[in-house]
């Protein structure tokens, strides 16, 4: 039985596709993943086993294997760990190349591009690396993609990953085989005069005319609708939209269009046939001529993900006309997806080449499943597209979208079938006028009727766009999804599929109910009664993140604020730490100074979570930091205080505060007690002996754990103050700095006590009971905690 519905399922081609390409896909992952054993393993006792009970045919499990190792071989040979800049990665250099992508940055001072270099202090090299120029200026005009430069600055490696959740910066560059960061003033760079290659006078010629396409827009068209149209028609890297357009646009559900796609490619060979039908020109010369356009109009994009796929399954699609074949689409997008694969087996961590694969798949299976029920029905079929597309979209995109951005948009549906209509206006006249722009005597007063319709298709998609944005919940932040979750997802929205094609069957329903089951009970989770302490490796700064016992959570500190528009460290690590494990609610904020690196994250959590109290040293603080927190507390009505003694009680758990009346800023810090039955931590914030020595009385002479001040600075540390607590442990949050941290004196004085440090052991977290304690250290390469060593509490 079971023989023999194999057998029948594997007739269809596409199914035989889709599982080869799923198998490429393993391949390639076990590789990235370190797990190629292990899954070897698994494909070899699975396929003994379907041979045993001859399920499938020799041919298919000699085929599945042999691609499975072509999938890991070919990323093993292709993706590289290094290059020779690596080994210069903290100087300052010379570095001489050509600019290979184009320059972009959401940040008006900054522009960034990846530069494959050739020279390095006048000698010769080969690599790649990531260049970010920033200019006081803001103009960056003469950064031409292709071009020869000669920049002086600083080589580095991308800051290491030492937390949970944290955005894995080294990963992102490797999959564009870079390795190395550069920062530089636009002042040490200069253009160097070398001749181009045939293939970068032709990306020039193509780059050339879509900023004079722009630049002609922007004579009629003002800010957002420019940001915008280049956007929908180009790409994100054409032009970036300011950042309250992009919080509108990812609030709405409407991002997406800010980024050329792979609708983008099919409207844009539709409108060409469109004009080629009336014209009279012959189906193969519009069909060539048509393939010519798609793969110039790929390249003005930036070559994006989704812009590819869609490019060559339709390219494919018309060399199947051109020679009177037909494709199976699901096959035709299996093997589009092996095609880009081989080419760059890096591609499989982009998401973009996820999300497009993802929602094309859903949209040949379920989609096509629907319009088959009404085929004679144009007009009927046309109003079922607008309505069910976006809803079918965004079926497929939600685990997706909830694993890398822990949101969803609520109205997603109803801005996408809103905005859809002006949507094919806005990119219909955006090819025109690129269409036209080859032709420059008429590109100005063309652009300027066509800009006319423009601008009211453009203020629409902004109006709806706000409109659902604002309305109250329009994003609701989800937790990280585990993997297993996500698959039983895809398993749910299959097997429906296939009730809606084969009619309603008992098995299928019961087995998605129990896969619902399944689904739910794992999202169930049961909450630690234990006392949870994280201390986040934010380099040369602090930020600490207490659960107490009945699940209420505290944070000092928020580490570093972003430098010129870069992000901060709350955004890229706690943010997204606290939104992965479904925190919403912060009982209280200790900010211990208005230091950046202890105050500096202070607004991003603010924005982004319920702050019930925040506790501050003073309501006098001068900084630029401080005057920002003050208004946003002021604005948003928060209730904050200069704490005194007892903070917070709930049951044999508790958080105490002390601030010296010492003049030195530093000293000045809160300085936290966390009690929980025998085990204790005190908090130095940034303060030192000298203030510890004023609040010592209220410190018990047992305390477990000592989070050391002033990332173990000098003057921080006493033997009398350790002898006093009687520290068993001592904490640093420390990593690259120009201060000598930790201090050399102050690790001497510690050197009784068990150390850890985070540019060491990255981030840490502490367990505890009330009687024994825990601390585990966070490992990237395993993405989990593990345990270090245990303690029983002293008091």
């Amino acid at each position: 039985m079971i023989k023999n519905t194999v057998n029948s399922v594997l007739q269809n081609k596409n199914v035989v596709m889709f599982v080869t390409a799923l198998i490429f896909m393993s391949g390639i992952l076990s590789y990235f993943y370190g797990n190629g054993v292990f899954f070897a393993g698994v494909l070899t006792v699975l396929s003994l086993f379907l041979l045993w009970k001859n399920i499938i045919s020799v041919k298919y499990i000699f085929l599945w294997i042999l691609v499975f190792y072509v999938g890991f071989l070919n990323a093993d040979l292709r993706v590289h760990t290094g290059d020779d800049l690596v080994k210069f990665s903290g100087e300052k250099v010379k570095i001489q190349g050509q600019i290979i992508s184009i320059p972009n940055s959401n940040a008006p001072e900054k522009t960034r591009f990846f530069f494959k270099v050739d020279k390095l202090n006048n000698k010769i090299i080969s690599g790649k690396t990531f260049v970010t120029l920033t200019s006081d200026d803001r103009n960056f005009s003469d950064l031409i993609t292709g071009n020869f430069y000669e920049i002086n600055g600083s080589l580095k490696t991308p800051f290491k990953v030492g937390n949970p959740s944290q955005f894995e910066y080294n990963k992102y560059l490797r999959n564009y085989d870079t390795f190395t960061v550069f920062y530089a003033n636009k002042s040490d760079c200069k253009n160097i005069n070398r001749p181009l290659s045939k293939k970068w006078k032709i990306i020039q010629k193509l780059n050339y005319l879509r900023d004079k396409i722009i630049k002609t827009h922007s004579k009629y068209i003002k800010s957002p609708n420019l940001e915008i149209l280049g956007g929908i028609v180009f790409g994100d890297d054409a032009i970036a939209p300011p950042d309250y357009i992009k919080a509108s646009f990812v609030n709405s559900g409407l991002l997406h269009i800010l980024a050329a796609s792979g609708m983008n490619v099919a409207f844009i060979y539709g409108f060409w046939v469109f004009f080629m039908r009336r014209l009279r020109i012959p189906f193969k010369i519009t069909t060539i001529s048509g393939m010519v356009l798609v793969i110039l109009y790929t390249f003005m994009t930036g070559l994006g993900a989704s812009v590819i796929r869609a490019a060559l399954m339709l390219l494919f699609i018309l060399f199947g006309k051109l020679i009177d074949r037909d494709a199976n689409s699901v096959s035709l997008l299996a093997l589009v997806a092996m095609i880009m694969l081989i080419y760059n087996p890096s591609f499989i961590n982009d998401v973009g080449f996820q999300l497009s694969f993802i929602v094309t798949f859903g949209l040949l299976t379920t989609a096509n499943f629907i319009f088959e029920k009404f085929p004679d029905n144009k007009v009927l079929k046309y109003i079922l597209s607008i309505l069910f597309i976006p809803v079918i979209a965004q079926i497929w995109v939600v685990p997706v979208q909830m694993f890398y951005f822990n949101t969803v948009s609520l109205y997603s549906i109803p801005a996408n079938i809103l905005s859809l209509p002006f949507l094919s206006v806005v990119s219909f006249c955006g090819f025109l006028s690129s269409i036209v722009a080859m032709f420059t005597p008429y590109t100005d007063s063309v652009c300027k009727i066509i800009d006319l319709i423009l601008n009211y298709a453009l203020n629409i998609i902004v109006f709806i766009s706000n409109y659902f944005a604002q309305i109250k919940n329009s994003l609701i932040v989800t937790v990280h999804p585990y993997l297993f979750q996500i698959l039983i997802y895809y398993a749910i929205v299959m097997l429906v599929t296939l009730s809606i094609k084969n009619r309603f069957s008992k098995k299928i329903f019961l087995t998605v109910c129990i896969l619902i089951f399944v689904i739910f009970t794992s999202l169930i989770k049961i909450p630690s009664k234990n006392l949870e302490i994280i201390i986040f490796d934010v380099q040369n700064a602090d930020c600490f993140l207490i659960k107490s016992p009945q699940n209420k959570y505290f944070i000092i500190d928020t580490g570093r604020a972003g430098y010129k528009g870069s992000k901060s460290q709350a955004n890229s690590i706690i943010i997204k730490y606290l939104k992965d494990n479904g925190i919403k609610n912060i009982e209280g904020m200790i900010i211990t100074h208005f230091d950046n690196d202890h105050s500096g994250g202070a607004l991003d959590i603010l924005e982004a979570f319920s702050v019930k109290k925040v506790y501050i040293n003073s309501f006098d603080d001068k900084s630029s930091t401080s005057y920002y927190i003050y208004q946003f507390l002021k604005s948003k009505n928060i209730d904050a205080e200069i704490p005194k003694d007892e903070i917070f009680v709930e049951n044999d758990f508790k958080l105490n505060t002390y601030i010296s009346d010492k003049k030195e800023d530093n000293d000045k810090s809160i300085i936290t007690l966390l009690t929980y039955k025998n085990f204790d931590m005190l908090f130095m914030g940034d303060a030192g002996i000298e203030a510890f020595q004023e609040v010592k009385n209220n410190i018990p002479n047992n305390v477990e754990i000592l989070k050391v001040g002033h990332h173990g600075g000098p003057n921080t540390v006493s033997q009398g103050m350790i002898n006093y607590l009687n520290t068993q442990t001592s904490i640093i949050s420390t990593g690259p700095n120009s201060f000598g941290h930790p201090n050399r004196g102050t690790l001497d004085i510690l050197r009784n006590t068990e150390i850890y440090r985070t540019d060491r052991h990255n981030s840490i977290k502490i367990n505890s009971d009330g009687l024994n304690y825990y601390i585990l250290l966070y490992q990237p390469e395993r993405h989990k905690y593990i345990l270090s060593k245990k303690f029983i509490s002293k008091s």
